[in-house]
């Protein structure tokens, strides 16, 4: 059904509700206020004739009465009217007796001056209008009114109201369809072209130009349809970035998938390189890496028609090389012309912070745009920040070996020292004290006989004492000297070095700043230990005839370099490897002291040429000032 109809339709049928409505509502009032008018009409009327035989009746000229209540049926809408006298009798209008009912059906009450009663007789519907003669005197004058007048003119109006109705339901429905014409014709215009824009044609414009509300629809509308076809420009615009940022993030996340930290790098390296040239739609590629220690390149893994030929940089298959990289090309490119035909090379740099571990060569039929050199160059750093993960956890795992085998030696020189401990409480001091309680025994039995042997055997007792008390004080001393806590560092080494057991006794030679200042204790105790470990180390096996020991405390940092000049040894860093068997616990023992505080240990030797310890070790800003003397 077209528009114009739906809104004939529906004014024609609010028009004809709100009238059929309207007649009863109307009726309804205006009938209550007829009603009421007529009501107070036939009150008032009442209260007139009441006041007309209110004489007559006190004078009890009750015939003037009778004739006055005769004269009131002249009035075509009265039926009948009656008095109630005082003493109960009851003069009226009626031919025969009066009903009882009907004099009782509207009787006044003591407070009432006045009093309405409707009822049905056989006179159609009567109005009882009751009132009083006269205030203080017990009569009433009772007045019944035909009310079919008042139904007629309620039909007059009625018919009125419903003529009128069906004139406007006639003029709005004529109205409702010009209307419906009118606004309908626009719309169908509009409609039209809804179509075609569906259709995707943008370049059509409504031509409505009239200065009413339609026109301004219209003229909306063809700004719409502009604003339409800029944002149909743009979502295209938008879409294609779209796809190139999932093409992005399918290739970064295919990449992230393939590193994991427990695989081999060139497992990694390759299924990077096939997720990189299977989401970018690429001819294939390769991976170049260099050796940590030299900048040779250990590996390359191929893909694609790469595979066939193995690139290097003096053919012009790779005119990008890792070189070209390094001098600032982040992504190098270059053509290659191989069986006919022209591929695009891009290198991308394979790096973490600064360092460039590798590169990634990108074979493509035509050269990539920007968005795929960023997510690149990105990628570039992952596999870095990947391999060199990979390379930190190799370190951690033989780092952590390293930690093992020096728990093991902790343990076992805990053991050893235990043991040494009590062998030497065992054999010397509890055989001491047992020597000691039978000499005081024995002292005991010649107090009473011999006094003067009593004493000299006390007196040895005393000088066993002495010895026995130097004994516990070395056992006491060489599990941590005084001389650390009392005197500083480079007392106790000098103690250390001169009391180790050498085969000959070397010159020691102590240099430094300790009598100015004292460190942190836990720095002095890592410091005391390492070049304990050197100290013995020097006394075991480097047969020198001189040892240097020097310790300076700098703004932030403190030194400790201990050096002999003894036959040395071939220091090469392989040896802390864990493929290399028996390692240098004692050696390890010292860096990783030092590195638990933030510190190093640098270890230099040559054969014939002795050996060198520094240890460096940072200090926080306070310590350089603790226990100032």
């Amino acid at each position: 059904m077209k528009l114009g109809n739906k809104i004939s339709i529906v004014t024609v049928a609010i028009i004809a509700v709100m009238g059929l409505l309207t007649v009863p509502l109307i009726s309804h009032f205006v009938g209550n206020a007829l009603r009421e008018s007529v009501q107070d009409k036939e009150i008032s009327l009442a209260k007139v004739v009441a006041s007309n035989l209110a004489n007559p009746a006190l004078t009890g000229n009750y015939l003037t009465v009778q004739r006055n209540l005769e004269g009131l049926k002249e009035d075509r809408q009265l039926v009948y009217a009656f008095l109630i006298l005082p003493d109960g009798s009851i003069l009226h209008t009626f031919k025969g007796n009066i009903s009882s009912e009907l004099v009782e059906l509207n009787r006044l009450t003591p407070k009432q001056s006045q009093a309405l009663k409707s009822f049905s007789s056989n006179d159609g519907r009567v109005e009882d209008v009751g009132v009083l003669l006269l205030d203080g005197l017990e009569s009433e004058l009772h007045i019944g009114y035909k009310e079919d007048y008042i139904q007629a003119t309620l039909k007059r109006v009625f018919e009125t109201i419903f003529t009128l109705t069906l004139v406007g339901v006639i003029l709005g429905s004529l109205a409702a369809g010009a209307l419906g014409k009118y606004l309908s014709s626009p719309i169908a215009t509009l409609t039209i072209l809804t179509r075609k824009i569906t259709e995707g044609q943008l370049d059509h414009r409504v031509n409505i130009t009239t200065k009413d509300e339609v026109g301004e629809l219209a003229q909306s509308f063809n700004r719409m349809l502009t604003a339409l076809e800029e944002s149909m420009s743009k979502i295209k615009v938008a879409e294609e970035e779209q796809r190139i940022k999932n093409r992005e993030l399918s290739v970064l996340n295919g990449v992230a998938e393939t590193i994991r930290l427990g695989q081999e790098i060139n497992t990694v390296l390759q299924d990077a390189l096939v997720q990189i040239v299977e989401n970018l739609a690429l001819s294939g590629g390769w991976v170049q890496l260099r050796s940590r220690e030299t900048t040779e390149i250990n590996n390359i893994i191929t893909l694609g028609i790469a595979e066939h030929t193995i690139p290097c940089s003096e053919c012009e298959f790779c005119e990008c090389d890792l070189s070209m990289i390094e001098q600032g090309q982040c992504l190098s490119k270059s053509s290659l012309h191989k069986d006919g035909r022209t591929y695009q090379v891009t290198g991308v740099p394979i790096f973490v912070n600064d360092r460039i571990l590798g590169a990634i060569y990108l074979l493509s039929n035509k050269e990539l745009i920007s968005a795929d050199l960023v997510t690149l160059q990105t990628i570039g750093g992952q596999l870095g920040t990947m391999i060199e993960n990979v390379n930190l956890w190799k370190e951690l795992k033989a780092r952590e070996a390293k930690v093992s085998q020096l728990l093991e030696k902790v343990i076992v020189a805990q053991e050893d020292e235990r043991k040494r401990i009590a062998r030497e409480l065992h054999d010397e001091t509890s055989q001491s004290l047992a020597a000691l309680a039978m000499r005081l025994k024995v002292s005991m039995g010649w107090i009473h006989k011999d006094t003067r042997k009593a004493e000299t055997l006390l007196e040895e007792s005393k000088d066993e004492v002495v010895r026995i008390m130097r004994e516990l004080h070395n056992i006491v001393f060489h599990l941590r000297p005084t001389l650390l806590d009392d005197l500083g560092l480079v007392p106790a080494l000098r103690w250390l070095a001169e009391s180790r057991d050498w085969k000959e006794p070397p010159e020691v030679d102590v240099q430094g700043n300790w009598s100015k200042e004292r460190i942190d204790p836990q720095v002095e105790t890592t410091l005391y230990r390492i070049g304990q470990e050197a100290i013995t180390n020097a006394a075991k096996y480097s047969q020198a005839t001189h040892l240097f020991i020097e310790f300076k405390v700098e703004e932030t940092k403190a030194i400790l370099k201990i050096q002999d000049n003894g036959k040395g040894f071939i220091w090469d860093e392989n040896m802390f490897e864990i493929e290399q068997g028996k390692k240098p616990l004692g050696l390890i023992g010292m860096m990783e002291r030092a590195s638990l505080i933030g510190g190093r240990v640098e270890i230099y030797s040559e054969v014939k040429h002795g050996t060198t310890v520094e240890t460096v070790i940072p200090l926080k800003k306070e310590d350089n000032s603790y226990g100032k003397n």
